[in-house]
């Protein structure tokens, strides 16, 4: 992590990283686990990793996507190993297997939950933090809910601040229950209070499995259960994390070993136990989840820009001249859209919400693929303070509004290689160059 941000509490990080509009991925350390929150222009996308990674799936799939078996998605070879829950999100809701709302549930609530267990574990212990900055393995669609940072870390620390009042800021949400002494339970409690606990408290499940099986909240659920524990009736443990669906095709041997997760010893064990857990079907895990991807024409041009009229305009230049044409209005999406689709080069609007061109020039350039990938900036104010804070951000060039045809594929024609020029254009290019 670089000496400018580096910082001893949560809070002052995410604030900085908001502010600084960061994109990648911070590793948030309390050895022997990790978890991983990834930014796309300082707002947060996803936090994977953690004690109970897997299980915390399970759960919310169940909860919120009841129609996937959890087991039937697995991780591809490419997807980064933290991150790939979040991916076969993206893809199920553009396979319409599951609606955007279930989606935005299972990430709210896995960043909540994970918030709160790293606020749970900063009470104990200084953390560590390590920023990674954008690249291909970092960067994560950002088309289903982009999180305010700040706003999800003051929800969790008032969920927290909730349950160290409580008194149980030593009690993990992710513990186990076992009932000690079956006997002195029975006594204790009524017959009815008496079964269901019998049933719910196994060993097998976390605290927040069972809140989620009998629809209560996690605070009420352990303050019902906090007179037996006191008596020693019901103990506290720690439960293993379930492990991952694998298989030897579309598997990477990455995603098996790079989390600092616990699992248990058989596979087939932690299947049945998951399945019983949360009532949900254990499908065998046969297939990846495929998306079919228009062919691309190159070379690609992409535009990122908020005006329809203006992305309307460029499209007519581009397609007329025969380039492939990527059209970007939401600069927020802008780097994931960009990784996916590697345009050969990018016209960048100055003035946009959220983020402006200068900012999103400067994430491109961080990301290796497009190191050499000709940038340039379209603003309707072309002077030198603007010229030259775009070439401090790593702009190729500077192309003034309202845009032409002549000024765009004259921009072309000096930034593209004649090789990857359309044919029309390159030999328009080259009849140019022999006139002359």
């Amino acid at each position: 992590m670089t000496n400018d941000l580096a910082k001893d509490k949560l809070s002052d990080l995410l604030e900085t990283l908001s502010q600084r509009q960061f994109t990648g991925k911070l590793e948030v350390q309390a050895l022997p686990v990790t978890w991983n929150l990834y930014f796309c222009l300082g707002r947060l996308v996803w936090i994977g990793g953690g004690a109970h990674g897997m299980r915390r799936w399970y759960r919310l799939l169940r909860q919120y996507c009841p129609q996937i078996s959890p087991k039937s998605i697995c991780p591809r070879l490419v997807d980064d190993s933290h991150s790939w829950k979040y991916q076969a999100l993206t893809i199920l809701v553009k396979q319409q297997k599951i609606q955007h709302e279930q989606a935005v549930g299972v990430i709210k609530s896995t960043i909540a939950e994970v918030l709160f267990d790293i606020l749970q574990q900063e009470e104990k212990a200084p953390l560590t933090f390590i920023c990674n900055f954008s690249d291909e393995q970092t960067v994560l669609d950002t088309s289903l809910i982009p999180i305010h940072p700040i706003q999800a870390l003051s929800e969790a620390q008032q969920a927290w601040k909730t349950w160290r009042n409580a008194g149980l800021a030593s009690v993990s949400p992710n513990m186990g229950a076992v009932i000690k002494h079956p006997e002195k339970l029975q006594q204790l409690a009524s017959p009815q209070v008496y079964q269901t606990l019998v049933k719910l408290i196994d060993g097998k499940r976390s605290l927040r499995d069972v809140a989620v099986k009998v629809k209560q909240d996690e605070l009420v659920l352990v303050r019902s259960l906090i007179p037996y524990i006191r008596k020693k009736v019901i103990v506290l443990t720690n439960i293993p994390d379930f492990r991952p669906p694998t298989t030897n095709a579309t598997t990477s041997p990455k995603a098996n070993h790079s989390t600092p997760e616990v699992y248990a010893s058989n596979l087939e064990e932690h299947q049945a136990v998951a399945a019983e857990a949360f009532s949900s079907p254990v499908a065998a895990c046969h297939s990846q989840l495929p998306i079919t991807k228009p062919k691309i024409v190159r070379p690609l041009v992409a535009h990122v820009e908020d005006s329809l009229q203006e992305r309307q305009l460029m499209q007519e230049i581009l397609t007329g001249a025969s380039y492939g044409f990527a059209s970007i209005e939401d600069s927020m999406q802008a780097l994931p859209l960009l990784l996916e689709h590697k345009p050969d080069l990018i016209f960048l609007d100055l003035v946009m919400p959220v983020a402006n061109g200068y900012e999103i020039c400067a994430q491109i350039r961080r990301i290796s693929i497009f190191k050499d990938t000709p940038v340039i900036i379209l603003t309707g104010n072309d002077g030198i303070v603007d010229r030259v804070r775009a070439k401090m951000v790593g702009a190729t060039d500077f192309l003034a509004k309202p845009i032409s045809e002549q000024k765009v594929l004259a921009a072309l024609q000096k930034h593209l290689n004649s090789e990857s020029l359309p044919q029309d254009a390159a030999l328009a290019n080259l009849s140019f160059q022999t006139s002359n």
